[in-house]
């Protein structure tokens, strides 16, 4: 009972955490980059989170076709990492044996950075750059329109693969990092000094927080 109590207290801590950081209306530019490593499309949206009674909505809404699209969960996913500052990632989805989308969001009070990323242990195979700051406030990243086009200049080492988001050559902060060893594969997604980590294990499965150990 005990034991039972404080996952549940655990868990609405995390819920508190992912409330506070994420709701609200949001402004939202979608960047695409393919294989290329080259930015290939873009499209403005505007993104409501909302919780009520426990439930947390999301209603997306494609400015320019003016589709929307909804989701909604009452309790955190399993695979859902919540960090204390609000940061969080979701996945794997898997598309094949080998290809999975990841998605990572870091938080400000004011602006996120999020990034779907299509991969494979040791490939990006492509990934969208979410640029967002909250409805009424201004752009604080960028006074006008994002730079484009934007790109991924890539460097590698022996076990990781580095890919940072640029433009006219300048870095815009944002990088994904690859990390495969035959034992561990972790993907990083970094904006300035904040990032946040997934870590799978041999097997493609989640390295939960507890178990982690950091890659080397």
């Amino acid at each position: 009972m005990a034991t039972q109590e404080h996952q549940n207290s655990k868990d609405a801590q995390r819920k508190t955490r992912l409330i506070n950081a994420n709701c609200g209306k949001w402004e939202s530019i979608f960047i695409r980059i393919g294989s290329s490593r080259e930015e290939c499309e873009r499209f403005p949206c505007n993104l409501s989170v909302s919780e009520d009674n426990g439930l947390i909505e999301a209603q997306l809404t494609y400015q320019q076709s003016g589709k929307i699209a909804r989701s909604a969960f009452r309790e955190i996913p399993e695979s859902m990492q919540i960090e204390a500052a609000g940061h969080w990632s979701l996945g794997p989805q898997f598309l094949t044996q080998e290809f999975w989308t990841t998605e990572f969001c870091i938080c400000r009070p004011h602006e996120r950075r999020r990034a779907i990323v299509r991969q494979r242990r040791n490939w990006l195979e492509s990934m969208v750059v979410i640029v967002e700051w909250r409805a009424g406030h201004d752009h604080a990243a960028f006074s006008g329109d994002l730079p484009r086009p934007i790109y991924l200049s890539e460097s590698r080492g022996e076990t990781t693969s580095t890919f940072e988001v640029m433009a006219d050559g300048v870095s815009l902060g944002l990088e994904l990092t690859l990390f495969n060893t035959h034992k561990q594969q972790a993907t990083t997604w970094t904006w300035d000094s904040a990032s946040i980590t997934r870590l799978y294990g041999i097997d493609n499965q989640l390295i939960q927080e507890q178990a982690r150990t950091h890659p080397s």
